[in-house]
């Protein structure tokens, strides 16, 4: 797992909606994934909405990204992941529901690439909500339709809308797309209630799927999510 072009971009462009964050929480701790022409493109793309960064102010020696975070803004973040070997502050399966010690302890979540992972990824996603606190923020930038066998499961639209919108009661603070080979390219992916088939659209070649969103102060009574092709 690691922060590549797409979700660089993608973390400086919600650095302020978390910049009063006290406390964040990432599933896996993530390491720098941008050979060194891309590091010049990100730092060129980060100067262009306003952020001036250096290049050794956005690497460490470990190659992990606790500085990247640092320079956006973001607060410290700690890491979660089913073993320590990579220095996570917390060790849990998220398989397995979320510890109460963790619940509503956290103003930032992120999952960056975790989720589609995990065999349950309905309790990962759960644990996701649980971990934040009301008012509390969760992004995520995972694998989208055409990276076959990248991971247990593809994440379509109707999870951001459907699972944290329509049934968190979440504020979507950005659903969208972008395609590995034009990581520049942002294609806005709009809620797909209603829509015929649910919204579907055919991807050629491999995408993320980006979104955050921002939990309500007042949860709404609980119910199952509805996949908008059966509205």
């Amino acid at each position: 797992m690691g922060i590549s072009l797409i979700p660089g971009l993608f973390l400086a462009r919600h650095a302020g909606a978390v910049a009063a964050s006290g406390r964040g929480i990432i599933l896996g701790r993530q390491k720098l994934h941008m050979a060194e022409g891309r590091r010049r493109r990100f730092l060129r793309a980060l100067k262009a909405m306003g952020i001036a960064l250096q290049e050794d102010e956005i690497t460490q020696q470990d190659g992990f990204t606790e500085a990247l975070f640092a320079k956006l803004g973001y607060p410290k973040i700690e890491a979660l992941d089913f073993t320590d070997a990579e220095g996570a502050e917390h060790v849990h399966d998220l398989n397995l529901p979320c510890p109460d010690s963790l619940r509503g302890q956290f103003d930032l979540v992120i999952d960056g690439g975790t989720t589609e992972h995990i065999f349950h990824i309905s309790h990962a996603l759960e644990t996701c909500h649980q971990l934040l606190r009301p008012g509390g923020v969760m992004m995520s930038y995972v694998a989208a339709d055409g990276w076959f066998g990248h991971g247990f499961f593809q994440t379509g639209p109707d999870v951001p809308w459907r699972f944290w919108h329509h049934t968190l009661g979440y504020e979507m603070l950005e659903v969208s797309i972008a395609p590995r080979r034009s990581p520049l390219e942002l294609i806005a992916i709009p809620d797909p209630s209603g829509q015929p088939r649910g919204g579907e659209r055919a991807l050629e070649g491999p995408h993320m799927i980006l979104y955050a969103c921002r939990r309500p102060l007042h949860d709404p009574p609980p119910r199952a999510p509805i996949q908008g092709h059966y509205l």
